[in-house]
C-alpha cells in the first residue's frame, strides 16, 4: 500500500475541518436575534428561507393547512420606531377586518411583549410586490428587551394556516431567553 506524503493527508485534514457539522433539532430550532443575545424556539415543522428583504433577519415559511393554497410566512427582525406606532401600521395593513384587532400585554421572561392578533384582507406593503390576501390573519409581537432593543415577530398569512399555527407562535414566544 501506498502512503501518501504528509503535506496531502494535512491538505485533506484541513478541508475536513471546513466541512459542516451536523447540527442536532434543537439547534435548527433556534432562532437568534440581536447578535444572538435573544433566542425563540421554533417548531421543526415551519421551513427556513431566504429572508425576501435584508431588514428581516430570519424568515420561515409556514406550509399552507387545507382549505388554503398559500403558505404562511413569518419573520424577525430587529427595528426602531416605538411600539404604538408599529401596531397601528400593522393593524392598517387589513382591511375588511372581521372582528376588532386584539392587542395584548404580557410579561415574558422578564420583558414586555406587545401582541397583536389581525384578521381581514391582507394588504401588504407596496415595495413588497406582493398580492393581497383575502381571509388573512396576522400575528405578531413586539418584544422590548431592557438591553437590546425592539424586536419584531410577525407571523400571517391565510387564515385557517394561521390558526393552525397559533399555539405553536405562542410556544415559541414562551420559549424567549434574553441574556443579561
Amino acid at each position: 500500500m501506498k502512503r501518501l506524503p504528509i503535506f496531502c493527508c494535512l491538505a485533506l485534514a484541513a478541508t475536513i475541518a471546513r466541512l459542516p457539522v451536523a447540527t442536532s433539532a434543537a439547534e435548527k430550532t433556534d432562532v437568534l436575534l440581536a447578535k444572538g443575545k435573544v433566542t425563540l424556539k421554533v417548531t421543526d415543522k415551519w421551513i427556513r428561507k431566504k429572508p425576501k428583504s435584508r431588514i428581516i433577519e430570519h424568515e420561515f415559511a409556514i406550509p399552507a393547512i387545507k382549505p388554503d393554497r398559500q403558505d404562511g410566512r413569518l419573520t424577525f427582525m430587529g427595528a426602531s420606531g416605538g411600539v404604538k406606532t408599529n401596531i397601528d401600521r400593522w393593524k392598517g395593513q387589513f382591511r375588511n377586518q372581521s372582528r376588532k384587532p386584539k392587542v395584548e400585554k404580557h410579561k415574558v421572561a422578564g420583558q414586555t411583549v406587545h401582541f397583536v392578533d389581525v384578521v381581514g384582507t391582507y394588504s401588504p406593503p407596496p415595495f413588497t410586490r406582493q398580492k393581497p390576501i383575502p381571509k388573512a390573519r396576522m400575528l405578531g409581537a413586539i418584544v422590548e428587551t431592557k438591553k437590546y432593543g425592539l424586536q419584531f415577530i410577525k407571523l400571517y398569512g391565510p387564515e385557517a394556516t394561521i390558526k393552525a399555527n397559533e399555539a405553536a407562535f405562542k410556544s415559541m414566544l414562551k420559549s424567549l431567553v434574553v441574556a443579561k
